[in-house]
């Protein structure tokens, strides 16, 4: 976070957000200013009352509640950017995987005043495997970026880049989300079938429109350390989304994130059984 120089070495995060963005803005000294949360997204008049150069949002799909922040609401944003000469830094960690409304733009795309940083990974869409990310820097910080890490190695194999470059290149990348995004928004709905199966009015369903995970309200006033505890027992994976809370006492109760990516159907099904045996059973 060297890229630019700016006096006040602080960042505006939503809360809760991703913890390894908190763990690098951490390690290179910037303080962090929580952000809280709305139904639609981050609260753009907090945000406007502090004082921050720089602020990380994942519109597309928020990290880890999961709503997907309007388009009204990336305007004002991009607005706030630019009268205070700030710089966005746009998380779209998976905003190829969609699966209601229509598309909303990146605020890269809106972006007519160059203030927004484009971080993205095709590590969901293209292989975890490969590792590959990329930045999509405004004009006026490409000599800087180009300065400060000429000496950097790029420690991602040039073969799978020139693979990837080829895939892209010969427009199959294209089709290759298309199928995809079907195989992701079945396992989607297969988790939401499930979920309503299984446990009905005794859950919530919060961020089903997009991205690789849910996160669901559980209604039996058991605490999340406890939901995670009684699924592990069973051998399923859930996880808290208090660990990503800058703040864990602004987290809602009885909240688990689950996740889908790379579980088949028939495992989603059956893992799901076994929450409700977990949760709601009086034998669990």
């Amino acid at each position: 976070m060297q890229l630019f120089s700016i006096g006040d070495r602080s960042v505006a995060m939503e809360n809760p957000s991703y913890d390894v963005a908190q763990t690098v803005f951490n390690n290179h000294g910037w303080s962090i200013k929580p952000i809280r949360l709305e139904q639609d997204g981050i609260d753009i008049e907090q945000l406007q009352k502090i004082e921050t150069k720089v602020t990380y949002i994942t519109p597309s799909h928020q990290f880890p509640y999961g709503m997907v922040l309007p388009i009204q609401k990336r305007l004002s944003l991009l607005e706030w950017a630019n009268q205070n000469s700030s710089y966005i830094l746009e998380d779209d960690y998976d905003s190829e995987f969609r699966y209601q409304g229509q598309p909303i733009p990146s605020l890269k795309a809106l972006d007519e005043e160059d203030n927004v940083i484009y971080l993205g990974t095709f590590s969901k869409s293209f292989s975890p495997a490969a590792r590959v990310s990329y930045i999509v820097l405004p004009q006026n910080l490409i000599d800087v970026y180009n300065h400060t890490y000429v000496n950097y190695n790029q420690s991602v194999s040039p073969i799978i880049q020139k693979g990837l470059y080829i895939f892209m290149n010969e427009e199959h990348f294209t089709s290759h989300i298309r199928r995809m995004r079907k195989v992701y928004q079945k396992k989607h709905q297969t988790l939401i079938n499930a979920l309503n199966k299984y446990m009905g009015r005794h859950i919530e369903i919060i961020g089903q429109n997009a991205g690789l995970h849910l996160l669901v309200r559980i209604k039996n006033n058991m605490s999340t350390k406890d939901l995670v505890k009684k699924a592990k027992k069973l051998g399923v994976r859930v996880y808290d989304p208090s660990f990503y809370c800058l703040n864990e006492k602004e987290i809602e109760p009885s909240l688990v994130m689950i996740g889908f990516g790379g579980i088949s159907e028939e495992k989603i099904d059956k893992g799901i059984l076994l929450l409700q045996k977990a949760w709601f059973s009086n034998e669990s």
